[in-house]
């Protein structure tokens, strides 16, 4: 009973800042502040007495035939079903894990916590340090699974686990061990713990099945510790496939698995399973207004998480491949600017905008304008998943990415580099490089860097515009943030140009630069157009 109260008071709900406002990291922090329900088992008991005494007496609930709406077919076609499910749950239940963490951290000002709960951690933990006050320790809950059996290898996420002092991990028989942290990779939210003095016991592992091979409308089964409560199981179906840009501070949500399976906070590190009872992905995050479930979870692909995992185990880190380029998703550029490329019909790709010099992509000879369509003969069709397919590259092994340059067909094979910092910098700037196109150049002297709109972006930033750029970033003491351009601002005309498309922006600035020509932007900002002027003197 104790274990038991301890859960219900425990808090979820601790979430990283996300890049769009409403999406949650499915862990959280702290303690339960509403939402918990208290019984006193004595008053319950009373009022038990207090019921059967009066069921005693002369009335009783008439019992009816049972009736169904349903033939006999239907009704064994359901349960069957269900059965399904049932099983599912029994068979992953022995390697589904409850994590709880503790980490020292600086106290807050209470006063931050009323204003920005749920975007922060509410109040909660005990305090601790130095004894002034400064100082606390932050509980955090969580979930993972065994992966490895005869090692005690548990993976979960890393915004789980990260910066955690001491974590501790239950498991289905109520057994708890103290966990060591064998590797992190956060760009793909991954993290695995080894458990001390383990024995497996009853326990199981789960295994993994192809994530390449998931398809909308697949039945799911998310399994975890939301709010705490341990061993949940939550239904529904792969809602979408290869989600991305929606998390940022690190963590490169760039080829999620969505699913409507409910997933709030607790749910962290939790499988995600098909209808098989294999794991297709890690429960990660949550996109919601409130913090919780509201229809749309996201889950690492177990491919991912699988090669990361067995990386992190043999080797403690994962050297993560750098190609060196800029790119745009051709599905994302506007018929005026595919009509410009010279492209076939529907083509599928990625634009390369930019090359950083002396990267991978710039001595194999790629260039701007170039189009890459596959990867070691396997289809690209996004820029987030080449990305993806680069980062988990080993370093220094060689690839072929099959290209479009001038409408031609050719394969360039590229030695992959090791990811670092820096040069991911160079690479996210892309424009203003020496090999970026010269109205790309001008686009960064001016400061801006711009991303066509996908439908994606334009729902989850409630943009109402149905043209238009959105501003990615801003930099510090150029044009831009001196007229007071923002992140988050959508461009939807320049000099009463109607704006498509990224290459609009930068024809419009290199006219304007040529010509010294005022620029008059349209801008929506909030939901409302304001106009924004740029003095060429």
């Amino acid at each position: 009973m104790k274990d038991g109260s301890k859960e219900q008071s425990r808090a979820v709900g601790c979430v990283k800042k996300a890049a769009i406002t409403g999406v949650f990291l499915a862990a959280g922090f702290g303690l339960l502040s509403a939402g918990a329900l208290f019984f006193v088992p004595e008053k319950i008991s009373k009022i038990t007495e207090s019921f059967v005494a009066f069921g005693a007496k002369d009335y009783k609930l008439p019992d009816p035939p049972l009736t169904s709406a349903n033939s006999e077919s239907d009704l064994k076609a359901a349960k069957s079903f269900s059965k399904v499910f049932a099983n599912i749950a029994k068979q992953a239940k022995p390697a589904l894990v409850f994590i709880e963490t503790e980490k020292k951290v600086a106290a807050r000002n209470p006063f931050d916590d009323f204003f920005f709960f749920p975007f922060q951690p509410p109040p909660g933990g005990r305090g601790g340090g130095n004894g002034n006050g400064n100082r606390r320790v932050q509980q955090g809950l969580g979930s993972g699974f065994i992966f490895d059996l005869k090692n005690g290898y548990v993976i979960t996420n890393n915004h789980v686990i990260d910066g955690a002092d001491d974590i501790t991990v239950s498991t289905f028989d109520d057994r708890k061990f103290k966990a060591k942290v064998v590797g992190t990779e956060k760009s793909v939210d991954v993290g695995i713990l080894k458990l001390e003095g383990f024995s497996p016991n009853k326990l199981s592992q789960v295994s993994f099945a192809d994530s390449d091979t998931v398809e909308v409308g697949d039945w799911v089964l998310a399994l975890g510790a939301p709010f705490g409560l341990r061993q949940t199981l939550t239904v529904g179906v792969v809602s979408a496939v290869g989600r991305n840009s929606v998390i940022q501070d690190g963590i490169a949500a760039e080829d999620f698995i969505q699913t409507d399976a409910a997933i709030n906070p607790g749910n962290s590190g939790g499988p995600l399973l098909n209808i098989d009872g294999q794991v297709i992905g890690i429960n990660s995050a949550i996109y919601s207004q409130t913090g919780s479930f509201a229809g749309i979870g996201l889950a690492v692909p177990s491919n991912m998480a699988r090669n990361v995992a067995e990386v992190l185990v043999s080797e403690g880190k994962v050297a993560r491949g750098f190609l060196g380029i800029s790119m745009e998703s051709i599905n994302t550029l506007s018929p005026e600017t595919l009509k410009s490329l010279n492209l076939p019909k529907d083509p599928t790709g990625v634009l390369i905008r930019s090359v950083v010099k002396d990267s991978p992509a710039d001595q194999s000879g790629l260039k701007p304008y170039d189009i890459i369509q596959s990867l070691n003969s396997a289809s690209i069709t996004n820029a987030n998943q080449l990305r993806s397919r680069i980062s988990l590259t080993k370093p220094n092994s060689q690839i072929k990415l099959g290209i479009l340059r001038d409408g031609k067909p050719m394969e360039v094979g590229v030695k992959i580099g090791v990811y670092n910092e820096e040069a991911a910098q160079k690479a996210q700037k892309g424009p203003g490089k020496e090999s970026a196109s010269p109205e790309a150049k001008v686009a960064a002297e001016f400061g801006v860097t711009v991303r066509n709109l996908t439908p994606d972006l334009r729902r989850q930033l409630d943009i109402k515009s149905k043209a238009g750029v959105v501003i990615a970033s801003v930099e510090d003491g150029t044009p831009a943030a001196e007229i007071g351009l923002q992140r988050g601002d959508v461009i939807t005309e320049i000099n009463r140009r109607e704006v498509k498309g990224v290459r609009d922006v930068e024809t419009e600035l290199t006219r304007a630069k040529e010509k010294s020509k005022d620029l008059l932007f349209l801008i929506e900002r909030e939901g409302r157009n304001q106009l924004v002027v740029f003095r060429n003197r």
